[in-house]
């Protein structure tokens, strides 16, 4: 099951918007990589660019929560996400590193990366995208 960006996941920024559809597109690309069991090198570097990418997205909104003042409370509530997501992802990592492809992992991909995401932009990013 792919996750699409539609215009109703629209943030009202930008900058934000484009990093939101290209982490979907990435994200997309990975978990269809591990249900088609593609090679591990290719899966490895799929893993190594939605790392990165994951970083630079975030890292982009906790500098305009910094840079624009964001409510202290809605920032930690924010930042805890944030951390959630660099957790569940490194254990995917690691997981897929441990094991290979499976039905199982691609399950939680879809579970942890796809529904996080979605959650994610519709309600913590909106409001920070509100705020802006």
């Amino acid at each position: 099951m792919m996750f699409q960006w539609t215009e109703n996941l629209s943030v009202g920024v930008e900058l934000m918007d484009e990093q939101h559809k290209e982490l979907f597109q990435r994200v997309n690309a990975f978990v269809e990589a591990v249900a088609q069991n593609k090679e591990s090198v290719f899966v490895e570097e799929l893993i190594k660019n939605l790392e990165s990418y994951i970083e630079t997205h975030l890292t982009l909104e906790e500098t305009y929560m910094k840079q624009y003042d964001y409510d202290e409370e809605d920032t930690d509530a924010h930042l805890k996400q944030h951390k959630t997501l660099r957790t569940n992802f490194q254990r995917l990592k690691a997981e897929y590193q441990k094991k290979g492809s499976s039905k199982d992992l691609n399950q939680k991909l879809q579970e942890h990366l796809c529904n996080w995401l979605i959650t994610h932009v519709n309600k913590i990013d909106r409001k920070l995208g509100d705020y802006l």
